[in-house]
């Protein structure tokens, strides 16, 4: 219902989790449960970013605001707790889940290109401002264009965990039609996930003597992606010409909130004064959009232009929890990270992608972005160890 609800419908996504915490609250080994969760630092955290975010909430005063925010990032407090009571995972619940997502984001790839295609001309002219074409997630392009590097990575954890021919042979397909997509959308979050992450597979490859030779091979198919690309895909051409333009528009010395890298260099720069003038407490939760308007009234003109809050999650703590915020959110990815070593090449490349997404927006401040790291995170720390043949590619 989770996985179904974020392409679908954000009701039944919330239903979804709220019986997986029904599940956990009434359960009757909830008491296990509880020692469970409190002997690992890393859930507890997760849950404390939520606890001190409504702290918060006492020094702010735009409470509507608040309960919006809060009613977000709810699940912080409660899907860690949940998912210890759903107990072990066997594998094939754990590949069917996966499967239901990387069907699911096919279909949004299609419904997509199927609006793209008829009107290729439209579109492709919308790129010279900015505009992508119409995606699912209520048209949220970024977290879309990184469901979809997710879907790939869980493409090749398939590939690698399933020898059949006709398995990797769909799975190569379903792979090819992410990537070619993804150019297609050309979303610059999304693309440099995608490279980040194909450089970290290559890169192992290449470690690894008996599997040099396709390092290498994919490497060469890597560089030479975006040039095929480029001659092919008119919204990548010209993606790539606004990304030229807006470079020289930065350069200018004039500050331009409607040039999307400019924007958000600018909620930085806001972001990182308001977490000056108030450095221990914040402004609260419910008043970072409010502390970002001011900003922005008072260096452009009140209402000459939309205001933004912090397109990174770090600073958008700082704004509205202070430094101690910022220590918060940053420990438990450290403590997450300590994980990796525990866990598979997967959930490694699953956690620099969610690094990578929190260092570029404020990637928990809508139900998409929340979903896909705290529930696809909860969810890859349930699985049981990998197969005996794939020991080879652990290292």
């Amino acid at each position: 219902m989770v996985i179904v609800g974020m392409y679908l419908s954000r009701a039944l996504m919330s239903i979804g989790m709220m019986l997986l915490i029904a599940n956990a609250v009434l359960n009757v080994h909830f008491k296990d449960y509880w020692k469970h969760f409190i002997r690992h630092p890393y859930l507890v955290f997760l849950s404390l970013y939520f606890l001190y975010a409504t702290i918060s909430g006492l020094w702010s005063e735009n409470t509507s605001y608040l309960f919006q925010r809060l009613q977000i990032l709810l699940p912080f407090l409660t899907l860690p707790l949940a998912f210890i009571s759903i107990g072990k995972w066997e594998s094939k619940w754990f590949h069917w889940i996966l499967a239901i997502f990387i069907l699911l984001n096919i279909g949004g790839i299609v419904w997509s290109l199927l609006i793209y295609f008829p009107n290729k001309a439209f579109y492709d002219a919308g790129y010279h401002y900015s505009h992508q074409i119409p995606t699912p997630f209520k048209q949220d392009h970024i977290r879309f264009s990184l469901s979809v590097v997710l879907s790939i990575l869980f493409c090749v954890s398939f590939w690698n965990a399933y020898p059949q021919t006709r398995v990797r042979l769909l799975m190569s397909g379903i792979i090819v039609l992410n990537i070619f997509y993804l150019h297609i959308l050309s979303v610059k979050s999304g693309l440099i996930a995608f490279y980040l992450i194909s450089i970290l597979y290559i890169i192992r490859f290449i470690l690894i003597a008996q599997y040099r030779k396709y390092g290498v091979l994919l490497l060469g198919i890597l560089i030479m992606l975006p040039v095929l690309m480029y001659q092919i895909s008119e919204s990548f051409r010209t993606k790539i010409g606004y990304v030229r333009y807006s470079l020289e528009r930065m350069q200018n010395g004039i500050k331009e909130t409607n040039i999307s890298d400019e924007g958000r260099l600018i909620s930085y720069q806001f972001a990182l004064n308001i977490i000056r003038t108030k450095p221990l407490s914040g402004v609260g939760y419910g008043d970072v959009f409010d502390a970002m308007q001011k900003k922005y009234d008072a260096e452009f003109g009140q209402g000459k232009t939309t205001p933004l809050i912090p397109h990174n999650q770090i600073l958008m703590a700082g704004v509205a929890m202070g430094i101690p915020g910022i220590l918060l959110l940053l420990t438990m990815f450290i403590l997450l990270w300590k994980q990796v070593r525990k866990q598979d090449f997967l959930f490694f490349c699953f956690m620099v992608l969610m690094s990578f997404a929190i260092s570029i927006e404020a990637f928990f401040e809508n139900q998409y972005g929340m979903c896909l790291f705290l529930f696809f995170l909860l969810l890859l720390l349930q699985r049981k160890k990998n197969p005996p043949y794939l020991k080879a590619l652990q290292g």
